[in-house]
C-alpha cells in the first residue's frame, strides 16, 4: 500500500464551468501536498474539462485523465483502479471543501480504525436562496439536494452517507464496485443512488459508518434546480431507480404488460389526484400529488428496464 493518506476521486462531464470553485478548495487544504492524491476524470466532455484539470498540475497532485464510455459510474470504477490512497475520498466536482475537509477525514480514518465508511457534513451553497418560498417547506432538503447539515460526530445510519461526502477504506472496497447500470447518464432517465448503494452494500457486509461533522464541503445548488418542476422530474428518476435498488419494494401478485397490477392501480389512483388538483393554486397538497405521479410512471419504467423476467 502506498504512503498516501488519501485519494480524492471525482468525475466530471461538461465541468469547466464549475471545476474552478472546487479545485480551488483544493489548492486551500492544509494536509499536506504529499499525503494525498486527486484521480480526476473527465467522463467524455465536450468542452475544456480536461484542460482545466490539467492547468492545475502544478498547485495539486491531481492525475487528470479521459474516460471515453458514458457514465459516472463506469468512470468512478477506472478512477478507483488508479488510486492510491488507503482512504478513498469521493466527492463532486460542484463542491467547495472547507480547509480542514481532507485533514478531518484523515484525523477521523485515523481515529477510529473499525469504521470502513466516514460521511461528512453537505451544506447547500445555493445560487438562488430558498427565501420564503413554500416549496422548502414541503421537500425533503437532505434527500433533494444531497444535504446532511445535522447530523453529530459519531456512529451514523450509513443511508446517511451521500456522494458530495463519502470516504471508503480501499481495504473495505476490496473488488467491490460501482454499479454501472445505475448513476448519472447522458439519457433522459436514468437510476440514482450509486452512491448510497456501494455504502449499503458494504454495510450489509458489515462495514460500519461514521459521521464526520468537522469534515465539511458546500454543494452548489443551481437556480435551475429550485423548481416545483425540477423537483417533481426528479422524482421520475428516483421511481426509475427502485427496482435496481430496493427490488423488494415491488409488489406480487399478477402483472399486465410486464408491470403489476397493483402498481398500474396506485398509478391511476395518483393520476386522477393530480388531474383534479391540477388547476387548483400551488399547494403542498397538489405539490406532492405530481410529485407521486411523476414516481410512478419513472417506477413502471424501471420496472421494465431493470426486471425483465417479469415481463413472462
Amino acid at each position: 500500500m502506498s504512503s498516501l493518506s488519501a485519494t480524492v476521486i471525482l468525475s466530471s462531464y461538461n465541468g469547466e464551468k464549475r471545476l474552478p470553485n472546487t479545485l480551488d478548495s483544493f489548492v486551500r487544504q492544509d494536509l499536506p501536498k504529499d499525503g494525498w492524491e486527486i484521480i480526476a476524470v473527465d467522463n467524455n466532455s465536450s468542452d475544456g474539462t480536461f484542460e482545466l484539470l490539467r492547468s492545475y498540475a502544478d498547485r495539486l497532485p491531481i492525475k487528470p485523465f479521459r474516460h471515453v464510455t458514458p457514465g459516472k459510474s463506469s468512470a468512478l470504477n477506472e478512477a478507483i483502479a488508479r488510486a492510491q490512497g488507503e482512504l478513498l475520498v469521493f466527492t463532486d466536482d460542484d463542491v467547495e471543501a472547507a480547509p480542514h475537509w481532507l485533514s478531518s477525514i484523515v484525523e477521523c480514518a485515523a481515529a477510529h480504525p473499525e469504521v470502513s465508511v466516514i460521511g461528512g457534513r453537505i451544506v447547500p451553497n445555493w445560487e438562488r436562496p430558498p427565501g420564503d418560498d413554500p416549496l422548502y417547506t414541503w421537500l425533503p432538503l437532505g434527500s433533494t439536494f444531497a444535504i446532511v447539515d445535522d447530523l453529530p460526530t459519531g456512529p451514523c445510519d450509513p443511508s446517511k452517507i451521500w456522494g458530495p461526502n463519502t470516504t471508503i477504506r480501499a481495504s473495505a472496497l476490496g473488488g467491490e464496485r460501482y454499479r454501472e447500470d445505475i448513476g448519472p447518464l447522458p439519457a433522459k432517465l436514468y437510476a440514482m443512488g450509486e452512491d448510497s448503494e456501494i455504502v449499503m452494500r458494504l454495510a450489509a457486509r458489515g462495514h460500519k459508518a461514521y459521521h464526520c461533522a468537522e469534515a465539511q464541503v458546500r454543494h452548489f445548488v443551481p437556480a435551475s434546480n429550485m423548481s416545483a418542476d425540477w423537483v417533481q422530474k426528479r422524482a421520475e428518476r428516483l421511481g426509475f431507480g427502485i427496482p435496481a435498488l430496493q427490488p423488494e419494494k415491488i409488489p406480487g401478485g399478477p402483472r399486465v404488460g410486464g408491470v403489476p397490477v397493483r402498481t398500474w392501480l396506485e398509478t391511476a389512483s395518483w393520476g386522477a389526484r393530480s388531474l383534479m388538483l391540477y388547476p387548483l393554486p400551488k399547494s403542498r397538497l397538489r405539490f406532492w400529488a405530481i410529485w407521486k405521479l411523476y414516481y410512478m410512471r419513472g417506477l413502471i419504467q424501471g420496472i421494465r428496464h431493470y426486471m425483465p423476467a417479469a415481463r413472462a
